[in-house]
């Protein structure tokens, strides 16, 4: 067995998962906010604000780390966007959205424990803590 470092904790690996990572939180962020636009009922809107405003703080988040690497940040929307507004049934897009905050927690669980980086570390892991808790919010 070889000690092959994660390749997300390398500066590559680390600048495009940041990269993702923005997209990610921009396509949540524009899907939660578009879904409370349709939303009538109070639990889910409950939910959809909760996960609007992790997903926004996210963003500020992943946007600090980029700064902090002097890295110039993209200006993309992920494909999950797209994906989870063709899903016309909140009660069916909710899950659906459940599965990408799981996503970025996976992505993230990843990568942490070979963060270096004590600036990025507490930005991530604070972004951990809010796609956790709302993951669990969306259950």
């Amino acid at each position: 067995m070889t000690d092959q470092p994660n390749p997300l904790n390398t500066k590559e690996g680390e600048a495009q998962l940041l990269q993702d990572l923005l997209s990610a939180e921009r396509a949540g962020a524009k899907v939660a906010g578009d879904s409370l636009k349709q939303c009538n009922d109070d639990a889910q809107r409950k939910v959809l604000e909760q996960v609007h405003r992790g997903e926004v703080d996210s963003c500020k988040l992943v946007l600090s780390c980029l700064q902090h690497l002097g890295l110039e940040p993209n200006r993309e929307v992920g494909a999950f966007y797209d994906k989870a507004m063709a899903i016309e049934s909140l009660d069916e897009r909710l899950p659906f959205i459940d599965r990408g905050q799981r996503w970025v927690i996976r992505k993230l669980k990843e990568y942490l424990p070979g963060c270096q980086d004590p600036v990025i570390r507490k930005e991530l892991e604070k972004m951990l803590e809010i796609h956790e808790v709302n993951s669990l919010l969306a259950h």
